[in-house]
Parts: C-alpha cells; sequence; structure tokens
C-alpha cells in the first residue's frame, strides 16, 4: 500500500474512534439524565412549571380574663404577582385596573419598583382586601393575565368594645433597615411585625409557621390552579394569649378618661393581675387590619396630644402629695418619730430666706401623722423630713419600687427617678442644693419622678402587706405562682398606712372623701402636684376591700386636672362602684360553701 492510502487510512480510523468516543460519552451521559439523574432533573422542570405560594400563619388571638375577644383574626384575599414573570406582559396586567377600581400606571409602577434581584423573584402585593366580587370578575378571566396569583391570609380584627391601645399594641410591616435583624428569624421584607405593646413583646408566640400551597403555571406563567400531588402545607397558628384585663372594666375606664390626658390603672394586689390599664388619649386600631401605614404613624408620633405616649409605664410626673406615704413609712421605720406627736400648723412655714405655704388657710391647727395624711397638710411634712433625713427618704423610695420598673409584660418601661445625694450633687455642682430641695421633695415635688405604674405598686404593698408584686396583663399560671419581693417593714407599720389611708376617705375633713362608696371600705390619698404649663396634675390612689376580703388598688392620674380630691378622687369612686356590681361582695352562705 503507498505512503499515501496509509495516512488516508490512519485518518480514517481516527475520525471513527472519535465518532465512537463521542457516541459512548453521549450515551452514557444520555444514561446518566435518562436513569441515575431521572428524579432530580425531573424536579427542575417541575418546579420550572411551579409556583410556590407562600400561607402566612394567622396571629394568635387575645383573649380578656373571662374568655372575650380583644383581637381576633378575619379572613383577606391579596392579588399578587412575581415581577420577574410579568415585566414582558405589563400591557395585559395594566388591564386588571377596571376590575380594581384603580389607575393602570399604579401596577406598572408597583411591578417596576422591584429593581433588586432579591425583589424581582419576590411577590407584590397589587391590590389587598380584593371583595368576592372583584375576585369572581378576576377569576373568569384570568387567562387574560398572566403572572398573578391570590394569596389568602388572615389579618386582625378588633371585635371589642375596649380598645386597650397601649396594651395590644399595633403591627408594623419589616423595614428595609431593620430587615438584617429579622431575616435570620426567617422574616421575609415587607412581614408584618409587632412593633409595640404586647404584639410586640410576644412576637415569637402570636407570629406561628406558615405553610405554602403549590400551584401549576404553563408556559406563558399563567396560573392554572393547584397542584393535586403537592398538598397544600397549611400554616400552624399563633398561640392564644389571656389577658388579665376585664373588657367591661377596661371600656368603663377608657370611657371616664374620654377627653382628658392620664392615666387610669386597676390591679389586684397580691397577684398583680390588672384589670384595667387606660392611657389617654389613646388611638383607634379598628379601621388598621394590618400594619399601620407609615403616614398615620409619623402623625401619631407628631401629634401634641402625644396619643402614643404609654402614659402609665412611660408617662414621668411629680407624684405630689401622695408620696407624703413615703415619707410616713421612712419616719416609722427609722423609729426617728412618734406618731401621735402633734405640730401646729398655722399655714406657714419659714425655711432660712424662703416661705413655704400649707395647701388651705389659715392652716389645720395641731395634727399628728395620721391626722397630716388624713388632710394632707404640707406643714407637717416640711419639719418631718428634716427629721427623717435625706438618705433615709432616698432609702425608702427605692424599697417602696420606685427609681426601678416594675417588671410589667410591657416593652421599654421607663425607670422614673429617685434624686439620690450623688444626683443632686451633679445637677446642682455650680450653686449646691440645700434642704430647702427636700421639703419640696417631700411633698413629691422638684427633681422626684415617678410612673403610674410606679404608684399602683407601692399602693398595693400598702394594702397587702409588704409585698412588691410585678403588675403584669398576661394571664399566666407560671407567673402567678412566683413569690414577690418582701419589703422588711415591721407589720405595725403596714397597719398604720393602711388606718391613715381609711381615714383619708372615711374621716372628718379627709381629702379623698369623694372616693367613697357603699359597700366596701375604701382606703385612698389624694395629691395635686404643681406643673409649670398649667393646672396641676391630679393624683388619687387606693384600693378597696369587701366583705369577703377581696381588694382591688385604683390610681388615677389627669393631667393638668387640678385637684386630686375633686378630680382624680370621684373617677376612682366610679371605679369602685362599677367593680362593685360587676364582682359583687359573696354572702356569708357563699362564703362558707367556698370553704
Amino acid at each position: 500500500m503507498s505512503t499515501a492510502g496509509t495516512a488516508l487510512l490512519g485518518r480514517r480510523n481516527l475520525m471513527a474512534a472519535v465518532i465512537i468516543i463521542l457516541l459512548v460519552t453521549i450515551g452514557v451521559r444520555f444514561f446518566q439524565f435518562q436513569i441515575i439523574l431521572h428524579d432530580k432533573y425531573a424536579s427542575y422542570a417541575e418546579n420550572n412549571s411551579i409556583r410556590t405560594v407562600r400561607l402566612r400563619a394567622p396571629r394568635g388571638i387575645i383573649l380578656d380574663r373571662n374568655g372575650y375577644y380583644l383581637v381576633t383574626n378575619r379572613p383577606q384575599f391579596n392579588l399578587a404577582v412575581i415581577p420577574a414573570e410579568v415585566e414582558h406582559s405589563l400591557t395585559e396586567l395594566e388591564s386588571l385596573s377596571r376590575f380594581l377600581e384603580i389607575e393602570p400606571e399604579y401596577i406598572s409602577n408597583l411591578v417596576s419598583a422591584a429593581d433588586g434581584l432579591y425583589q424581582r423573584f419576590q411577590p407584590v402585593t397589587l391590590y389587598e382586601d380584593v371583595s368576592f366580587i372583584q375576585r369572581s370578575h378576576i377569576e373568569e378571566h384570568r387567562l387574560e393575565f398572566p403572572g398573578i396569583f391570590f394569596v389568602d391570609h388572615t389579618i386582625r380584627h378588633y371585635p371589642s368594645r375596649a380598645r386597650a391601645t397601649h396594651v395590644i399594641g399595633y403591627l408594623r410591616n419589616v423595614a428595609e433597615e431593620d430587615f438584617a435583624e429579622y431575616r435570620k428569624d426567617g422574616y421575609r421584607m415587607g412581614d408584618v411585625v409587632g412593633f409595640a405593646g404586647l404584639e410586640k413583646l410576644l412576637e415569637r408566640q402570636l407570629r406561628g409557621e406558615e405553610g405554602y400551597r403549590y400551584h401549576l403555571v404553563d408556559n406563558l406563567l399563567r396560573d392554572l390552579g393547584e397542584i393535586p400531588h403537592k398538598p397544600t402545607q397549611y400554616p400552624v397558628p399563633g398561640d392564644s394569649i389571656r389577658l388579665t384585663l376585664d373588657v367591661d372594666m377596661q371600656a368603663q375606664g377608657e370611657r371616664l378618661m374620654e377627653g382628658r390626658r392620664g392615666s387610669l390603672i386597676v390591679m389586684e394586689p397580691t397577684t398583680g393581675e390588672i384589670y384595667v390599664f387606660v392611657s389617654a388619649p389613646d388611638y383607634v386600631l379598628g379601621p388598621f387590619v394590618g400594619p399601620i401605614p407609615q403616614t398615620l404613624w409619623e402623625y401619631w408620633r407628631d401629634d401634641p396630644a402625644k396619643v402614643m405616649l404609654n402614659r402609665p409605664i412611660n408617662g414621668l410626673y411629680p407624684p405630689g402629695s401622695i408620696y407624703k406615704l413615703v415619707a410616713a413609712a421612712a419616719a416609722l421605720a427609722g423609729g426617728r418619730i412618734d406618731p401621735a406627736a402633734t405640730v401646729e400648723c398655722n399655714a406657714v412655714y419659714q425655711f432660712g430666706n424662703r416661705v413655704f405655704h400649707c395647701n388651705i388657710w389659715p392652716g389645720h391647727g395641731v395634727v399628728d401623722l395620721k391626722d397630716a395624711l388624713r388632710v394632707s397638710c404640707n406643714i407637717y411634712f416640711y419639719k418631718l423630713i428634716q427629721q427623717i433625713g435625706f438618705e433615709a427618704w432616698v432609702e425608702m423610695s427605692l424599697m417602696l419600687g420606685f427609681g426601678a420598673p416594675t417588671g410589667i409584660d410591657l416593652p421599654q418601661e421607663s425607670l422614673g427617678q429617685v434624686p439620690t445625694k450623688k444626683y443632686m450633687d451633679r445637677k446642682y455642682a455650680a450653686e449646691g442644693w440645700t434642704a430647702g430641695h427636700l421639703l419640696n421633695m417631700v411633698l413629691g415635688q422638684g427633681d422626684l419622678l415617678v410612673t403610674p405604674i410606679q404608684v399602683v405598686r407601692m399602693t398595693a404593698a400598702i394594702a397587702n402587706g409588704g409585698l412588691l408584686v410585678n403588675p403584669r396583663l398576661v394571664l399566666d399560671p407560671e407567673l402567678t405562682s412566683r413569690s414577690p419581693e418582701v419589703i422588711k417593714l415591721p407589720g405595725w407599720i403596714w397597719n398604720y398606712l393602711q388606718e391613715a389611708m381609711y381615714e383619708v376617705v372615711n374621716g372628718e375633713k379627709g381629702t379623698g372623701f369623694r372616693a367613697k362608696v357603699p359597700g366596701a371600705k375604701i382606703y385612698g390619698k389624694t395629691g395635686t402636684a404643681q406643673n409649670p404649663h398649667g393646672n396641676g396634675h391630679s393624683w388619687f390612689t387606693g384600693y378597696l376591700e369587701t366583705e369577703d376580703g377581696r381588694q382591688l388598688v385604683v390610681t388615677v392620674l389627669v393631667e393638668t386636672g387640678g385637684l386630686g380630691s375633686r378630680v382624680a378622687a370621684p373617677l376612682a369612686a366610679e371605679v369602685f362602684r362599677f367593680y362593685l356590681e360587676r364582682y359583687p361582695p359573696a354572702k356569708e352562705g357563699q362564703l362558707a360553701q367556698a370553704h
């Protein structure tokens, strides 16, 4: 064979070998794809035609102590699209506007706004709360609108006559600046999250676990309905929460505080269970079935009435004469005075080059400690604080829970301010401070600031004989079993304070007489705290004791309300009266059966 023939044969054999190798390779790969990796690539192909629809879990419902609904859910249907799937069919999509009564440009702008890679593949809600008629029309013309699908979930519903706004709180969408924090817990951009009150504090319990529904889509991205062989993973609702609030009493408290600014709290003094928690003025959650719109939130935030301020736990106020109870406890605890010793009040007290006045003219005459509390005599306490001393007064303030959180189950509780020696030295470093400052502080003025919930806690400690309970809004048996802090004072001191508070309401010329109601013993203390911006703040704090041994603390604060004896005390009487009607004392026969 010639050399040329040999070369030709070699090239032919080489080409044949290459072809054989290629055919074998293709066969092996074909076998691998069709047999070995069949399930994997079949899944890929199926996923290309499947749309996973996320099902948000219903948030847990919130009930009052008697099982009445404060917050529930109702179904809502939203219309959504995936921007990446419809960007080439916006013209057809915009024709949806004739069913939804919105401008076509609105739909176009919503889809176009999702310009990031992540956002383009996340559902965009075109319309919230689609009505039954709207949905029927759209379903009839579904093939005209590529890429659309309905998302059904639940939204908040507020059926109660009691608002309890500052207890419940509100929802907001996860903002972009907060997304990194929420993403690690499985949230997605735009998800709804509790942003205040118990909705925020109990977010994990209320949230629930989301589910998924699987829809088949064709090559034009039209939704063809659910896939029978991929069953829906239904969401798990959030936990139900029962509160200590009483809906009827809460509603009555809100009516009493209508048109006022201030706080009204009602608490059981041995368990800390709160029956009423009113911060006035408040805002109405009813119209907002989902997250609060940003514009409205900003309006509320900037409202001069401070509707978003949770006054019971965040409002800082001078307590006025109710704080005389603290001075009395400090004097008795230290054995610094004889409570029966008297002071003559002629309405004027000279201290250095300053003149201090009592609350009435021409004074109260001769009074002892119990008398001074009953008629709220300033002159007596001007002299008393000098016998007590600043450090003992501060120590008793801290023992009774002031200057510290009460532990109430709400977020971001304020501490108040008990002015210690270190604080006074720092604040008045330039001019110095003197004993004259103490004359203001013993009356609950000056640098002293408290929250209403701290006053409630102190009053409860007097009523229950020295237990510093943690106020609470969530009805939880585990919390009930926890032992409260015990204030280590002799029992006779608590008895003395209780007797003095009884005289404030029931004694001759007692300042709290307007809080008196038939059917129970009422104990109390009034206060009028000076306010540089207008009338004084009106205070009343006290408790009732029924024939069957039940107690209930009521603390009322009305900003710029004037005299506590004339404004706050009558409001407390209304609460006492309502409680006795709603929970009447048991008769002797009933008590015997109960035991």
